[in-house]
């Protein structure tokens, strides 16, 4: 059986995130916390929930937001 390493650390940080969006530290963690409570839909641990919103909101910091509104249209 094969062993898998999983690395809890990040990619990016929010006040990197600030950076490459131009926006503030404030706004990135607004959907930061909106992305955990997303992940944590899907795991009970908090570090993974986080470093996957993370990874998502480097694609796009209104991803969270985005995916409210697909949910919300097909939900209808």
């Amino acid at each position: 059986m094969y062993k898998v390493k999983v690395t809890l650390t990040a990619k990016h940080t929010p006040t990197e995130l600030a950076k490459k969006y131009n926006t503030t530290y404030d706004k990135v963690m607004v959907q930061l916390n909106k992305g955990i409570k997303t992940e944590k839909e899907h795991t009970g641990n908090t570090l993974v929930a986080k470093k996957i919103a993370l990874d998502h909101l480097a694609e796009n910091l209104l991803y969270y937001e985005k995916l409210r509104k697909i949910e919300r249209k097909f939900k209808k």
